[in-house]
């Protein structure tokens, strides 16, 4: 995108830096990628966000949830956030695709909802450590 932004203002791709090059051919480049298939017994899953250098990482046996970002240059921040640190399920019920991650229409939101027994919680991603993480309790077990 910004390639064919800057061929329209009459600029050789020569003249951009290197990093703005790297930019553009990851924008082109996601466009034109489907997500990786997942297993249907894959314990951890990998939920891409609307921002190009997050995702998140879910343990869909426990529920636990991590920001991982990932970068172009050692400048930029690459690694993983925890957003929840404790299990939603005890070790004795959990198991592989337990829990699943939702998008909804706010970036920086998802739900996470158990499977087995119907919570649903309110996870917040964001750079800022105060931002991030469960932010709610929607739902209590559906028995």
């Amino acid at each position: 995108m910004i390639a064919r932004h800057c061929a329209s203002l009459g600029l050789a791709l020569g003249l951009i830096s290197p990093a703005y090059r790297a930019v553009a051919a990851q924008g082109v480049q996601r466009e034109n990628t489907a997500p990786a298939p997942i297993r249907p017994n894959s314990r951890f899953t990998l939920t891409p966000t609307q921002n190009t250098w997050a995702s998140l990482l879910l343990d869909s046996s426990t529920g636990r949830i991590w920001q991982v970002h990932f970068a172009v240059s050692d400048s930029s921040y690459a690694g993983r956030l925890a957003l929840n640190e404790e299990a939603f399920a005890p070790p004795a019920a959990a198991r592989v695709g337990r829990f699943t991650l939702q998008e909804t229409q706010n970036i920086f939101t998802f739900l996470l909802l158990d499977q087995d027994d119907g919570r649903v919680w309110q996870v917040q991603w964001s750079n800022d450590a105060d931002k991030r993480g469960v932010i709610r309790q929607l739902s209590e077990s559906i028995r």
